[in-house]
């Protein structure tokens, strides 16, 4: 069995996987699974600068005990710091759940029916251990449900998690997420907009808008002045997107239920100064990963998809006009290859858009890797790619 191999099953993830993430990290590559386990040092909070004010919503969030301070160098941006591990008690019993259910209980979440994938002997009352399908305990609390219940049942609350093994505030309850105050964002999400930088007036066309993370934002930039349209193929996923933005008072969007990819033919009239790129991806780079058994060929299968939405970005947008791509992810085949294909393919130019808070491509990989943003789990606390493009 070779080191790669061995990796691979002490971490939960498939051999191909792990040789993708090698011809990145090298010999490194443990440290960054290590970190991919935990969800980072801070959670952040994009502040919706249309309605309040940084300082406060910071005040606010003090005043009902929230440990919370103002990013550094993101001006709109507040983080939370995350607590743990934290030492978790001994339990009477297991219940195992899937991939999505165990990250989201090691966060603090509880337990529903559609995540339990065995629950043997449990019974109501039971202090059980919640573990992923690997074996890794990641919280524990009392179960609400028999065993039985849990197999006649397709929805209900099987565990109630009263040990995470890390603690973070119920953001989603509090008052200034329901009144539309902050907008839960990653760190490099929220950046990627920043170096985009809409502006208002301008036209502006999320070809994946959905949750609409950045599609508000880049609203919030514009104040809400210019062309803005958003775009997934999805009818459920549109609604969602007209759900958040309407949380945070942003009504001047045109919201598309189509397919981006061929956006150009459908809807021959759009013409952009400002193209969003944020395509579906492999997702290596989301925090916590507690396991992950993607193939070569998935990979493979993303990069060519994530292609055809640069292939439309590059159609749409005017001479002149910048295009971002983002993915959130750590592979060369979605970061510097696909970079590389928007340059010699596309006819487009690389541009370093500010700040600059990660560390620069791979330069083995990518002529001009400097002017793009690689966050690293281990360094950054998740794993992201940043790249702006101008198109002559």
């Amino acid at each position: 069995m070779t080191w790669l191999e061995r990796l691979a099953g002490r971490h939960g993830y498939s051999v191909d996987v792990i040789r993708t993430l090698h011809k990145v990290y090298g010999y490194e590559l443990e440290p960054v699974l290590h970190a991919l386990k935990s969800p980072g040092r801070f959670y952040h909070l994009r502040v919706n600068t249309l309605k309040t004010s940084r300082g406060k919503v910071l005040d606010s969030l003090r005043e009902k005990g929230v440990e919370a301070e103002p990013h550094p160098l993101l001006p709109d941006t507040i983080r939370i710091p995350i607590e743990g591990p934290n030492t978790l008690p001994e339990a009477e019993k297991t219940i195992v759940v899937d991939k999505f259910t165990a990250e989201s209980a090691l966060m603090g979440a509880n337990v529903y029916v559609p995540g339990v994938k065995d629950c043997r002997g449990l019974r109501r009352g039971d202090l059980v251990a919640v573990a992923d399908e690997v074996g890794e305990v990641v919280a524990v609390g009392v179960s609400k449900m028999s065993e039985k219940e849990v197999l006649s049942r397709r929805k209900g609350l099987v565990v109630e998690n009263t040990h995470p093994l890390y603690s973070l505030p119920p953001v989603r309850e509090l008052s200034e997420y329901r009144n539309g105050l902050v907008y839960p964002q990653s760190c490099p999400s929220i950046l990627a907009v920043h170096v985009l930088n809409p502006k208002p007036g301008e036209t502006l066309v999320d070809l994946t808008c959905a949750p609409g993370g950045k599609l508000s934002h880049a609203y919030q930039l514009m104040r809400g002045e210019g062309e803005i349209i958003g775009v997934d193929r999805s009818r459920k996923k549109i609604a969602q997107t007209r759900r958040t933005l309407s949380r945070l008072g942003f009504h001047r969007v045109k919201l598309l239920s189509a397919d981006s990819r061929y956006l150009d033919v459908d809807y021959g009239w759009i013409r952009a100064d400002k193209c969003i790129v944020d395509p579906p991806c492999s997702a290596l780079g989301v925090m916590p990963k507690l396991y992950e058994q993607k193939t070569r060929g998935q990979i493979l299968s993303l990069a060519d998809y994530q292609r055809q939405f640069l292939k439309v970005a590059a159609k749409i947008v005017r001479s002149g006009g910048r295009i971002l791509y983002s993915v959130c992810t750590m592979t060369i085949e979605e970061c510097e290859e696909n970079a590389r294909f928007a340059v010699e393919k596309l006819g487009l130019r690389l541009e370093r858009g500010g700040p600059f808070l990660g560390s620069h491509g791979i330069v083995r990989e990518l002529w001009g890797a400097e002017e793009t943003q690689r966050f690293h789990p281990h360094l950054h606390d998740a794993g992201y790619y940043i790249a702006l493009f101008r198109k002559p």
